[in-house]
């Protein structure tokens, strides 16, 4: 699947040399290419556009006219379109990535340099593939009267009570699953965050805010964004799902 790839350069000679290394590597369908920023904002805010090569003029992205003014609110527009910078000048890292670009290279740039740009775009373009993939990817589960499709990314945990098995999900809807093991649950969610914190609570660690434990009673409990239970945490399973939140889930541990 190639990116499709919008390029933004006044300068019509270094335009005609970009569009030929870029399709040289054969990851790109280059839709457009325009010479001035307010066309080109114009295209990508109404058309799909992957990824956006932008010859940087210097200046204050919030209210200048430039390279980084169109970095800057693309980001805003749409997070996750690929930007990349380039400039004739040497910038400090702070100031390029100010503009909320993805890469960044100088003119005159080398061949090694743009491939070194190109691997990393393709890179970064493939996770957030994989990442649309995994939000929306969704499990059939059978229930009372058939099958009910649910997406992955929604389901909170799912408990075992009175002999049935209940799944709670994000927008607090409950759906009571039909003929199956807590074992078998466990199963078919390996690998998608899900985790058997208690015998009867299976549940998605990629959706819990809050651990709560009291060192009297040496009861641990989970807490999620938006449910105002609590599901119970194993003693013996509090100092793994501690480590797990840390390793996978946590962007600064103090």
């Amino acid at each position: 699947m190639k990116m499709k790839l919008v390029l933004v350069e006044e300068d019509t000679s270094l335009r005609t040399r970009l569009e030929e290394l870029l399709t040289f590597y054969n990851v790109f369908d280059i839709v457009k290419t325009f010479d001035g920023i307010n066309e080109a904002h114009e295209y990508i805010s109404l058309n799909e556009v992957d990824v956006v090569f932008i010859n940087l003029r210097t200046g204050n992205p919030a209210f200048s006219d430039d390279g980084a003014y169109l970095a800057y609110n693309l980001s805003q527009m749409k997070p996750d379109l690929l930007v990349v910078l380039y400039s004739e000048e040497k910038l400090e890292a702070g100031t390029v990535f100010g503009c909320c670009c993805d890469e960044y290279f100088s003119l005159p740039f080398s061949i090694h340099v743009l491939q070194r740009v190109v691997k990393r775009v393709q890179y970064l373009f493939e996770l957030l593939q994989y990442k649309r993939l995994w939000v929306n990817r969704s499990v059939l589960i059978k229930i009372k009267n058939g099958y009910q499709l649910v997406e992955i990314d929604k389901i909170l945990f799912i408990e075992r009570a009175n002999r049935k098995n209940k799944m709670m999900t994000v927008d607090g809807k409950e759906v009571i699953l039909s003929g199956y093991s807590l074992d078998e649950l466990e199963h078919i969610l390996e690998g998608h965050n899900f985790y058997r914190c208690y015998q009867s609570f299976i549940v998605n660690l990629s959706k819990v805010s809050y651990v709560k434990a009291n060192n009297e009673t040496k009861s641990f409990s989970l807490v999620f964004d938006g449910y105002a239970g609590e599901v119970m945490l194993s003693r013996d399973k509090y100092t793994e799902v501690i480590q797990l939140l840390k390793s996978k889930y946590a962007r600064l541990t103090l």
